[in-house]
């Protein structure tokens, strides 16, 4: 199984990004905020965001195990925090060639976009501000996978990132 893990900060631009590149490798994107979002929007009520995320990572790497093909898996891994689950998800899902593309951003722009864009409210995000600049501080790509650093604050040149990817990950020019 080949996968692409999208890899930075909140406000990173990692959304944006996946989708661009699942527009240009025509691989779908398993993200887990989607999936945070939707289990959420089942039970119309407020969850707690910590409890209800770890929910969503296991229905992700889930996901991406029972894809047939190279995936695109969007999520924020905080190092020093999630290097094991991480770990156990990619071995779960059978991941076995991947590259993780790290968003790289300065941490004023992070922090604009994470105030200015419009979240879904189990993130709970106006109650997690600390949290958010503690883990952006110390954020680093962290898989043992190779890695392609990508500087998110400007738009990003899609399709030649898409030729690296396919390079690293074995795959032909239209596979």
């Amino acid at each position: 199984m080949q996968a692409v893990f999208v890899n930075g900060i909140p406000g990173s631009g990692k959304s944006t990004l996946a989708s661009g590149l699942a527009g240009e490798l025509g691989f779908p994107v398993v993200a887990k905020d989607t999936i945070k979002e939707a289990l959420a929007d089942v039970v119309r009520v407020p969850l707690h965001t910590r409890r209800i995320g770890a929910l969503a990572s296991d229905v992700m790497w889930s996901l991406v195990g029972l894809v047939d093909g190279p995936v695109i898996v969007e999520s924020f891994w905080a190092t020093g925090r999630d290097e094991d689950f991480f770990q156990r998800g990619v071995a779960d899902a059978g991941v076995d060639v991947a590259v993780e593309v790290w968003c790289e951003v300065s941490i004023e722009t992070a922090r604009r976009r994470f105030e200015e864009r419009p979240r879904h409210p189990v993130h709970q995000d106006t109650e997690r501000g600390f949290e958010w600049e503690q883990l952006a501080r110390a954020a680093r790509p962290i898989s043992q996978f190779p890695t392609v650093i990508v500087n998110t604050e400007a738009p990003v040149d899609v399709p030649k990132l898409a030729v690296e990817l396919r390079a690293v990950l074995g795959l032909s020019a239209q596979a």
